[in-house]
């Protein structure tokens, strides 16, 4: 072997070396903050009063593993009609994400809190308290951006005779960090 080819073999894998060395470590969701703002449409389920409505929402969650997220959600919905209603929503979710590089399905449970007032009668506010699924598709644009689709059935424990149901599909645009 010449002298020229092992310096070029050496020089090879001093690059090849380096570069392992120098890349930053991949990461999935863990230790990973997003912040994300979402607008889609609600489904209000009870006696009297609309059903459909628009919603709109605002996100964070904190990756806590490769596949584990915890979330926090903040909702409005308006449904208008002859008696408009509107709802405030806040909830906690523990999600399971299955990571397939791109597009990215979830799925998890929630605890939610629901206000809502009659805009006819605003002294008939009320709170009441539910759980949920979620389900999840997740589309990463690029490293740091996201948009994604989320479906929260929230069944509705403190008031199920009136309005066992909220149902909220949302297409939300989240930005994400490395922490």
């Amino acid at each position: 072997m010449s002298a020229s080819r092992i310096r070029l073999g050496s020089a090879l894998l001093g690059c090849v070396t380096w570069l392992c060395l120098a890349a930053a470590p991949v990461r999935a969701y863990e230790d990973q903050l997003s912040l994300g703002v979402g607008a889609g449409y609600a489904y209000l389920a009870h006696s009297g009063g609309p059903h459909h409505g628009v919603a709109f929402d605002l996100e964070a969650s904190l990756g806590l593993s490769a596949t584990w997220s915890v979330r926090g959600t903040l909702g409005y919905s308006l449904h208008p009609g002859e008696r408009t209603q509107s709802r405030l929503n806040l909830g906690a979710e523990l999600v399971y994400v299955i990571d397939v590089v791109e597009l990215v399905p979830s799925l998890g449970l929630g605890v939610d809190a629901l206000g809502g007032r009659s805009h006819t009668r605003p002294h008939d506010a009320h709170v009441d308290f539910g759980v949920h699924p979620v389900l999840g598709l997740d589309w990463l644009v690029r490293r740091e951006l996201m948009l994604g689709l989320s479906v929260r059935p929230v069944f509705v424990l403190t008031d199920w005779e009136r309005q066992p149901l909220y149902l909220s599909v949302t297409l939300a645009l989240s930005w994400l960090w490395d922490l």
